[in-house]
């Protein structure tokens, strides 16, 4: 949906990532702003994510002819792509200098809510989930899942989530 994963932080470091255009295959599915770019490898152009939960390191993407799904980005726009011509999008690529911030899944939970909940679950590894068109953050930890909480202060952005994403699991260009 649009505008479900925002940039939150960026290393002062790393200066502007800046966007990148890429092809989107051909399909009724758009992906617009604030969604993720993936690209399964040895594909020249990207798809609309179709995964409930997404981004674990298990897999990782490994570029042409491989099999794997990779992260590239977040899309800066909304695809031109429609059910019968390709496209293309932009997007701001991944890596884990840049923190994110995304809705929680179960938006009436304490960690939404109260700083010590939230505290609570700072540096475990998340997976991102998809549910009726919307991106959210689980929270239960997973050795492989492929974002990590960061600490976030929750009277400022109740019922959000800071995450980064692990470089395993990004396809960036």
């Amino acid at each position: 949906m649009l505008g479900d994963i925002i940039i939150y932080q960026q290393s002062s470091t790393q200066g502007g990532r800046g966007s990148r255009r890429v092809n989107v295959v051909a399909s009724a599915a758009v992906i617009y702003a604030g969604e993720p770019v993936m690209m399964v490898a040895g594909a020249s152009a990207v798809l609309p994510n179709q995964a409930t939960n997404l981004l674990t390191v298990s897999s990782p993407f490994v570029s042409y002819g491989v099999t794997g799904t990779g992260l590239l980005g977040i899309a800066e726009t909304t695809s031109t792509n429609t059910a019968s011509v390709a496209g293309y999008v932009d997007y701001v690529p991944v890596d884990s200098k840049t923190t994110y911030l995304l809705n929680l899944i179960a938006a009436s939970s304490a960690v939404g809510k109260t700083q010590a909940a939230y505290d609570a679950v700072v540096g475990r590894r998340v997976l991102i989930d998809l549910t009726a068109g919307t991106y959210t953050a689980l929270t239960a930890d997973s050795a492989l899942n492929g974002a990590i909480v960061q600490p976030l202060d929750v009277f400022k952005f109740p019922n959000k989530i800071a995450v980064i994403f692990r470089d395993g699991v990004s396809a960036s260009l």
